[in-house]
């Protein structure tokens, strides 16, 4: 379902006060509907953890979401310090459920977050959406916290992230995010919801954490796939063969030596990753 109509509030009249424009640099487009805040802040289910960490807040339309659908505490993590003072105004009136940090997100250490459950959702800049994400999977990989994340790519990003083994759009990105987590396409963003409206149409994709019982480095699971699809047409003995010969792929691994990269599942590349730190 697409949602293609925004609702224009008072957030458009926010940025005239304050003679904010959005900055292409730091991938801003921003959407004015109460509607889509909810939305997208329900997915998430914010009461149901300690904390949820809002990753580029902006004008703070989905903080206040989030707080009305009752987060106990929020960290908003915003790099524009433009932003900063409309944000304190927001913590002005719920000043114990909100902490604000002005820095950059690909910089911050989420490791440090002493909350057990923690929820993360954001409106990514497109720029840097998968260079977040990578980060944030990391995270979860060292310090197991996030349980469940809701976060927004441009639709061709989100369609790689959800695919599935023996289609075009399967890759590394898949195979990295849904080892972590089960992932699944909640609905699009029409660009007309956006201002300015960027040229491509959005996805909200939500994560649930998948505790899984083989766990390889995530490093290890991460170069092998980078070696597979460095190659994509090339058969998983020849992408592979820098570290494991076409012997050992049968032999050790069980795997059809004459596969291309995207015949092999998400839980095939676990395995193999699995099989190769162990050996």
């Amino acid at each position: 379902m697409q949602i293609r109509t925004p609702k224009i509030s008072h957030y458009k009249k926010i940025l005239e006060d304050y003679n904010i424009r959005p900055s292409k640099r730091f991938g801003q487009n921003f959407i004015f509907d109460k509607n889509i805040f909810n939305k997208i802040a329900s997915l998430i289910e914010p009461d149901q953890c300690d904390m949820v960490v809002e990753i580029g807040p902006g004008l703070g339309g989905l903080s206040e979401s989030l707080i009305e659908l009752g987060a106990k505490k929020i960290l908003l993590i915003e790099k524009d310090k433009q932003f900063i003072p409309i944000l304190k105004k927001l913590k002005d009136i719920h000043n114990k459920r909100i902490e604000i940090q002005n820095v950059d997100a690909l910089n911050y250490d989420f490791g440090s977050l002493e909350e057990e459950r923690i929820r993360i959702i954001s409106n990514l800049p497109y720029n840097i959406a998968t260079k977040i994400l990578t980060k944030l999977l990391i995270s979860q990989f060292k310090n197991p916290k996030f349980d469940k994340m809701t976060l927004m790519f441009q639709k061709e990003v989100a369609d790689r992230i959800v695919a599935k083994h023996h289609t075009k759009m399967y890759g590394r990105l898949s195979i990295i995010s849904q080892y972590m987590y089960h992932c699944e396409s909640s609905f699009d963003l029409n660009p007309s919801v956006f201002y300015p409206p960027p040229k491509i149409d959005s996805s909200v994709v939500t994560f649930n954490y998948l505790n899984r019982y083989t766990k390889p480095n995530i490093a290890i699971l991460e170069e092998i796939t980078r070696l597979a699809f460095g190659q994509r047409r090339k058969k998983i003995k020849s992408s592979l063969k820098k570290i494991i010969s076409e012997e050992n792929l049968i032999k050790k691994y069980n795997i059809n030596p004459d596969l291309r990269p995207e015949d092999l599942s998400v839980e095939d590349y676990i395995n193999l990753a699995y099989l190769y730190e162990k050996n």
